[in-house]
């Protein structure tokens, strides 16, 4: 009589979990993070946007997105970058009567320490640092940033001693390879001019830059609905009604869209460097997303779909790879869908068969592999018996739709870069369970080959000084030639 009762118990779970999955649909907002214990998310009636993220640390930071980057700077090269550089300035009158430098000592901090900033492609960052955890020590610290949002002046007298730092930091990125190799990267594939005329073309923006233009640009970028606050650490009661309170009288302004500046024809550069090793750094790159392809839940399959397929071809390759060369493997999806393949190769160890242009042969021989046959990825639907899967898939349903989110790890960029490209933030374990028990092996490899085959690819090759490249720049276009035709 047991055993028939708990095989009935047995049936009527099964046919429950049955129901529970038929009855019940996945829907975009399901794989929202909302779990406001952890991370707010607001937006004011100007169209100003705050995140507030709590974290287990004893301090505080405070960061001012603003949503314009160099690829707002139209005509006049470099005038984002030197506002940010004149938004920073020392002697810069605040609202409060006091110089930004004067004002950072009266809280203690350090001018040059304590207070930071960046400009980026698509955005600029000012961020304050190691803040004490106090609501009266956040508001003097926010006014810093609020003065900033709106309303900041142009300081006359520190505008050539910038405009030199400014062209000091310009020429320098030349002899730091990484940032040669970036703005190689940028000059090449986005604005479509030679490396050296960029830079050239960048130091004469520099140069030419009045503080009339810095004024009209600042006038027309920065308004409320072109900006985010980020605050994160350990948050004292009080920060939100802080932050409507000093950004939310400000009206909302009629403001151009963000410029968007998408990848030219150009699709090979070629750069050197001291070291005795070749790479090649091959990016494949799906279009733009739309912002209906942002809200749509496909875009939650496809991210985990390539993430699992980057995932399992990397460990393959570290398992099986030739120990003359070292390979890595990224993907990204804050603008676009892209993947990202890194192959080097130390020159030291070339055989006479072998070497850099072996390297280039096996690497597209791996992407005609790729292209092709996908990727052999292992996954638990693939693995488990029918029924478990079932169960699975119900059980992790069910934690995406009432779950809180609250396991996911928090990184600070990616509240950058859901502002800034207009991303949700959403439960990425929550995700990643639920996916597990809906896409097969099969299915992510399918999508793996159909990505690498609608993807355009671009080429970066870095060679040391004095290593020929004429063989080298055939096979690479040969291979481009294959790929974007």
């Amino acid at each position: 009589m047991k055993k028939i009762n708990h095989a009935l118990v047995l049936l009527a779970l099964f046919i429950g979990v049955q129901g529970f999955a038929k009855s019940r649909t996945v829907r975009y907002e399901d794989f929202l993070l909302r779990d406001t214990s952890r991370v707010t998310h607001g937006t004011l009636d100007n169209g100003f946007q705050y995140y507030i993220i709590k974290q287990p640390v004893n301090h505080l930071q405070m960061s001012l997105l603003q949503k314009t980057g160099c690829y707002d700077d139209d005509e006049t090269i470099e005038i984002s970058h030197f506002l940010e550089h004149m938004m920073m300035t020392a002697n810069r009158v605040m609202a409060t009567g006091d110089t930004l430098r004067s004002y950072l000592n009266k809280l203690g901090m350090d001018y040059g320490k304590d207070f930071n900033a960046y400009t980026t492609p698509n955005y600029m960052k000012f961020d304050l640092y190691g803040l004490k955890p106090e609501l009266a020590r956040a508001d003097s610290c926010m006014d810093i940033l609020s003065d900033i949002a709106g309303g900041a002046s142009i300081c006359t007298m520190d505008i050539e001693e910038q405009r030199e730092r400014l062209l000091n930091e310009v020429s320098n990125r030349n002899y730091t390879f990484y940032s040669r190799v970036m703005d190689s990267f940028e000059a090449v594939f986005k604005f479509g001019h030679n490396p050296d005329e960029w830079r050239r073309m960048r130091l004469e923006g520099v140069r030419s830059i009045t503080q009339s233009q810095l004024e009209t640009f600042y006038r027309k970028w920065y308004h409320p609905q072109n900006q985010c606050l980020l605050v994160s650490g350990n948050i004292p009661e009080g920060v939100e009604d802080m932050i409507k309170r000093k950004f939310g009288k400000r009206p909302a302004i009629p403001t151009p869209a963000s410029t968007t500046i998408d990848y030219n024809k150009n699709d090979l550069v070629i750069e050197r460097h001291g070291k005795a090793e070749c790479k090649i750094m091959l990016l494949m790159t799906q279009p733009l997303l739309t912002q209906s392809e942002k809200e749509n839940i496909k875009l939650f399959r496809d991210c985990f779909a390539l993430e699992k397929g980057c995932n399992t071809l990397r460990d393959n390759m570290m398992k099986n790879r030739n120990t003359a060369f070292s390979s890595t493997i990224n993907c990204q999806t804050f603008e676009r869908l892209t993947l990202e393949m890194d192959f080097a190769c130390n020159i030291n160890e070339e055989e006479a068969d072998g070497g850099f242009l072996a390297l280039v042969d096996s690497v597209t021989a791996f992407l005609h592999n790729v292209k092709n046959n996908g990727v052999q990825v292992s996954m638990p639907i693939d693995t488990l018996k029918k029924k478990t899967v079932v169960a699975h898939r119900v059980k992790a349903m069910k934690k995406l739709q009432e779950g809180d989110g609250r396991d996911n790890s928090i990184a600070l960029m990616q509240f950058d870069g859901c502002f800034v490209y207009s991303l949700p933030l959403y439960k990425k374990e929550d995700t990643d369970a639920y996916w597990s028990y809906v896409l097969s092996g099969k299915d992510v490899s399918n999508y793996f080959k159909k990505f690498i085959n609608k993807s355009a690819m671009k080429i970066e090759c870095i060679l040391p000084y004095g290593y020929p490249e004429k063989e080298i720049t055939e096979k690479l276009k040969s291979l481009l030639r294959q790929y974007n035709n």
